[in-house]
């Protein structure tokens, strides 16, 4: 994605905000994709990966627990979710697959093998001050 401008960016400060988040998201993809099917893969990861950032996220002093910002650009959405605290076990999960043993993730879990497995690209970063930084994005048909 050589065109890095911001189409979207959403502060999300708790729970109550992913619904909103989650209206933003629907809308911004319906913009550029009329697939239904990739919008719902789209909705169903962006909104985990926010939902994960808000649950283990930490607050700090003037931001917000998780932002979200969209992109699109060369037939491709980008979504990047900023949080603090914890550093995900996003590359040792495995992906997804349908004939895994389910009961393994009884306690959670399937959220990052399920994004890697719906989206083209998964990448995380970890930076300075203890930011969480998961970068997915999804080639649009």
């Amino acid at each position: 994605m050589d065109d890095n401008k911001t189409k979207l960016k959403i502060n999300m400060d708790g729970f109550d905000d992913l619904e909103h988040a989650r209206e933003s998201v629907i809308n911004f993809c319906r913009h550029y994709c009329s697939n239904n099917d990739e919008i719902d893969i789209l909705e169903m990861s962006i909104l985990e990966a926010c939902h994960n950032a808000v649950r283990y996220g930490s607050k700090r002093k003037n931001k917000s627990l998780c932002e979200l910002k969209l992109f699109y650009d060369n037939q491709s959405i980008k979504a990047i979710v900023r949080s603090y605290g914890k550093a995900y076990e996003v590359l040792e999960k495995d992906s997804f697959s349908i004939d895994q043993d389910f009961l393994q993730y009884k306690n959670g879990g399937l959220g990052i093998p399920l994004i890697k497995s719906l989206m083209d690209s998964v990448e995380y970063l970890r930076k300075s001050n203890n930011m969480n930084e998961l970068i997915i994005v999804k080639k649009i048909k």
